[in-house]
């Protein structure tokens, strides 16, 4: 059985590998098929944030001052 430390590995390693944030909202609907306990919405906060620290383009301030 997955434990918590194992979500959270899921969240953080394997969520900013897909290609969008909607692939998590699937494998949460798996891992909680798994775990009834899953806490679906802490998971997929956590992994949406990991994904997009990892895919999201960093703000570029370019404003050219006056």
């Amino acid at each position: 059985m997955m434990t918590r430390k194992h979500f959270e590995w899921v969240a953080d390693s394997i969520a900013p590998m897909v290609n969008s944030p909607l692939v998590i909202e699937r494998i949460a609907d798996d891992l909680q098929a798994m775990n009834p306990r899953f806490d679906r919405e802490k998971f997929i906060d956590r992994a949406v944030e990991a994904w997009e620290r990892n895919n999201l383009p960093e703000v570029i301030d370019d404003e050219i001052p006056y």
